[in-house]
């Protein structure tokens, strides 16, 4: 319903093409794209793109930077037999994609900060920390058995802490527990549960300045 609704806004989409595709991780997918127009938009780092996939369903995505002539990257994370999955395993340089954006996703203000999620927040802490070097650090949880290392490094993000979720442990829980405690400004993104627990752990602590954005939760399409 959402990409027929998307459909429906033509002329406010942009065209891009795919100028290259790379697996770094066999779950990821590095996605390269040139987009008609873009190089006069606004981005900022924790900014979104949603895509419009041939399948009609809509998915949204970090972009890892944003260039002056409007090509930008982003990290797709194929996770299972799902719509966004299947279309990111199909990609190829040449393809064509249409997307709206970039728009406000995660704001964070300005100075250091720690960014904690999951696989599918690798791609926003690699956007700050490309937009505040030095200033960033991120802590992510990783599926027992998904392999991410290689993905890491091909965004560019490097001070980052890998926690690995056991087998049948809630998500965010293992998570929760190992973070220290933190200072400063904290965003919290990643699966809905992920955000809630990390995010009431946290609180709990008497950590003050929290942002939190869930990007998904089973059975769903993406909330953001």
């Amino acid at each position: 319903m959402k990409g027929r609704v998307f459909r429906l806004l033509g002329p406010l989409l942009r065209d891009a093409e795919i100028i290259e595709v790379t697996a770094p991780e066999p779950s990821f997918r590095l996605v390269r794209l040139a987009v008609r127009g873009g190089g006069g938009a606004r981005w900022s780092a924790g900014d979104k793109l949603q895509v419009l996939m041939p399948s009609d369903d809509v998915r949204t995505y970090t972009p890892l930077w944003w260039g002056p002539d409007g090509g930008t990257a982003l990290l797709v994370y194929a996770r299972g037999d799902t719509p966004a999955s299947r279309w990111a395993r199909t990609l190829e340089p040449g393809a064509r994609v249409r997307l709206a954006g970039p728009a406000r996703s995660l704001a964070m203000p300005p100075g250091p900060l720690t960014l904690v999620g999951d696989e599918t927040s690798i791609a926003v802490a690699a956007s700050y920390a490309r937009a505040r070097p030095g200033q960033v650090r991120a802590w992510i949880e990783v599926a027992q058995g998904v392999a991410v290392a290689r993905a890491i490094a091909a965004t560019g993000l490097e001070e980052v802490e890998l926690v690995e979720r056991p087998m049948g442990a809630a998500r965010g829980e293992t998570l929760a527990r190992a973070l220290p405690q933190l200072a400063g400004a904290v965003g919290i993104t990643g699966a809905a549960d992920l955000v809630q627990r990390v995010r009431d752990e946290l609180r709990g602590r008497g950590v003050g300045e929290l942002r939190t954005k869930a990007y998904w939760i089973d059975g769903r399409v993406g909330l953001d």
